[in-house]
């Protein structure tokens, strides 16, 4: 039986969840100084890619839902845009104040690959209904 959610709501949650993941990975953060190398950015930006990540497992299930709506494939395609962004960010910022380790190159590869994954996908449903 199919969900009674519409792919508004869907959206909506998606990014409720978003907003209310952010807030706890920030406070978390905060209240736990344990890497006083990472600055408030970097903080910041790994909370973001964090809650992002959330959303984007909302949204693949709403796609599940519906296939057709071509506002969800857009949604859901800026949400992995931005998270890649997020990954660029984080490492750079990595480099800029010498913390080794943090690069994550195959998160990289694998979001570029996700992304072109979906842009295909997207092609490929939307109008098919």
């Amino acid at each position: 039986k199919h969900c009674p959610m519409t792919p508004l709501l869907w959206m909506q949650y998606a990014h409720d969840t978003e907003m209310l993941m952010m807030g706890l990975y920030l406070a978390e953060s905060s209240s736990n100084e344990s890497n006083p190398e990472l600055s408030k950015n970097q903080e910041k930006s790994q909370a973001r890619k964090s809650a992002l990540e959330s959303s984007t497992g909302i949204l693949e299930m709403a796609l599940s839902e519906f296939p057709g709506c071509a506002l969800l494939h857009l949604y859901y395609l800026e949400n992995l845009a931005e998270n890649f962004y997020q990954i660029q960010l984080i490492n750079k910022m990595s480099d800029q104040i010498g913390i080794v380790g943090v690069r994550d190159l195959v998160n990289q590869s694998s979001q570029l690959d996700k992304i072109s994954k979906a842009f295909e996908v997207a092609v490929k449903n939307v109008g098919a209904g």
